[in-house]
């Protein structure tokens, strides 16, 4: 256990830091290679899309048309939701069927490589169900801290710009 303390302008911020167990997997701390971090960085850049999750979420209920996306995801655009897919089917996530109809007819499905990764996710969700109270207060914190900082600037200048000069001296 580490003890802090901060002090400037109005007071001290005192803390605590506990320092944690180092995070193991079953073979020792997860160290990915250079191959396996740009495959792990693929991955991501799949999901950094915001609609990404929420299409491949709604699809996981089975084909849907695009309209039917429209409707269900709240806050997307046609132009977003077109890119979105495109996206979704160019990484092999989504399969794209279109049926030669007057009108066209066009329905998305989840592919087996869209579905292994909604599943290799679920771990990740649990850890964000069980950490998001914790996410949410660390980010309290920070937005506190920022704002006592901001404030110790701001006197700092104040304090400056207040302080009698005497004639002669710089």
């Amino acid at each position: 256990m580490q003890h802090f303390a901060l002090a400037r302008g109005r007071g001290t911020l005192h803390g605590v830091v506990e320092p944690r167990p180092a995070t193991a997997g079953a073979v020792g701390p997860w160290i990915p290679d250079g191959p396996g971090l740009d495959a792990l960085q693929g991955a991501l850049g799949v999901l950094g899309a915001k609609w990404s999750l929420v299409v491949l979420a709604r699809l996981t209920s089975g084909t849907h048309r695009f309209n039917e996306l429209l409707r269900q995801i709240e806050g997307v655009s046609r132009r977003m939701l077109s890119a979105t897919l495109r996206q979704l089917e160019r990484d092999g996530l989504v399969l794209r069927h279109v049926y030669a109809r007057v009108p066209a007819r066009v329905e998305y499905e989840l592919s087996d490589s869209g579905e292994a990764l909604l599943a290799a996710l679920a771990p990740l969700l649990d850890w964000g169900k069980l950490h998001q109270d914790e996410i949410a207060e660390a980010r309290v914190r920070f937005d506190r801290l920022q704002l006592w900082r901001a404030d110790g600037q701001e006197m700092q200048q104040s304090h400056a710009a207040r302080q009698p000069r005497v004639p002669g001296v710089y």
